[in-house]
């Protein structure tokens, strides 16, 4: 007597893993269950044959359904025999903290075992990696979360139909992209975390220095304008002293908010100190600099602040400079600080070029790039 039974696969359960997170500190994992989301019902024929003694009648062998049965076998055998797959798999997964090299790495060692046209992955707060160059019609999708944290989607495609057998080794192997690209994640969050000021959500001091570096370059490559523009809160430790520090605090968030909505696209916003912040204006000369150093300007005064039901009056005073491709970048710097300070000495809520020395009046048909 013989019998079929449709058996869900079952998900794969990862060993000890040992992942170097930080440079110089190693983290072990202990067993936890992967739980991996199919959109696609994976089952596998498991053909169980029974030998009794006794005679039976009109029961013959489905050889077809035997094959399927036997190849996925064969399969299961190459993966533990071809280099123990699986093993080499995560030892490379784990060489990077790089969502994108993870990602084309896991498709090298797959399609040793599984033929594809194309393989995306997408999740949120970053790009879709393809690799492959042609979708095809057949295609099956795998949802990866782990600890409640969702990894993103993996998805095949290729022309021919996926047999229910490379389904099977497609989910064991995905098991092992769990963790790296968990570890990735977590790392680019550690990452942005170091670099981005708490209160605001603008790049902090040291995202600063890595910016203007990068932006200065490019501005010597190209010999393009390259200008920033310093500003800072007018009688800030008053409204502390008055309102309280986490008053304070709200205004600084909602001065964020509003120098944002000002700047351009493609300006690059920091917070610089205390109440300090600066904003880089790439391919910008001196004159759009300082009209869009006016525009915060106004739009900051003519804002209503609130805390608690209370107005709090709020003016900046900004500085402006344009890079000279001959100078340092501290001296860059220096020159828009003493410009925001002239601002301030000469009595606050105004803009203060480096280079210019016609107020707004005189630039009021000048356009912005």
């Amino acid at each position: 007597m013989q019998y079929y039974v449709k058996t869900p696969i079952k998900s794969f359960y990862p060993t000890v893993y040992k992942v170097y997170f930080f440079s110089g500190t190693l983290l072990e994992y202990t067993p936890i269950k992967v739980f991996i989301n199919l959109k696609i019902s994976i089952y596998i024929m498991r053909l169980e044959h029974t030998m009794k003694h006794k005679e039976t009648n009109n029961q013959a062998i489905d050889f077809n359904k035997a094959k399927i049965v036997s190849t996925y076998r064969d399969l299961s055998n190459n993966i533990s025999e071809n280099n123990d797959i699986v093993s080499r798999l995560t030892r490379r997964l784990q060489t990077t903290l790089n969502c994108s090299d993870i990602i084309q790495m896991f498709a090298e060692e797959i399609k040793t075992v599984v033929a594809f046209d194309q393989m995306t992955h997408e999740a949120s707060n970053q790009e879709t990696i393809i690799v492959g160059d042609k979708a095809g019609i057949h295609s099956c999708q795998y949802n990866l979360t782990m600890d409640e944290t969702d990894l993103g989607s993996l998805s095949f495609s290729r022309k021919k139909r996926f047999l229910e057998e490379e389904l099977c080794i497609i989910e064991r192997l995905a098991s092992t992209l769990v963790f790296p690209l968990r570890n990735a994640k977590l790392y680019q969050l550690a990452l942005r975390a170091a670099l981005k000021d708490e209160l605001t959500d603008f790049g902090n001091k040291r995202a600063l220095a890595s910016s203007l570096h990068r932006e200065a370059e490019l501005a010597i490559r190209h010999n393009s304008p390259l200008s920033i523009i310093m500003l800072d809160v007018d009688h800030f430790k008053a409204i502390n002293d008055c309102y309280g520090h986490i008053a304070g605090d709200s205004i600084l968030k909602d001065l964020a908010v509003t120098i944002k909505k000002c700047a351009r696209q493609s300006d690059l916003c920091f917070r610089y100190g205390g109440e300090e912040f600066l904003l880089i204006l790439d391919n910008s000369d001196e004159n759009q600099a300082f009209l869009v150093a006016e525009r915060v300007r106004k739009t900051v005064a003519e804002y209503t602040y609130l805390y608690n039901g209370k107005i709090i009056p709020v003016t900046i005073s900004l500085g402006t400079a344009t890079f000279d491709h001959n100078e340092t970048l501290d001296n860059f710097q220096t020159r828009a600080d003493k410009a925001l300070y002239k601002a301030k000495n000469e009595g606050r809520n105004i803009v203060i070029s480096s280079e210019l020395k016609q107020n707004i009046t005189n630039l009021a048909n000048y356009q912005l790039g």
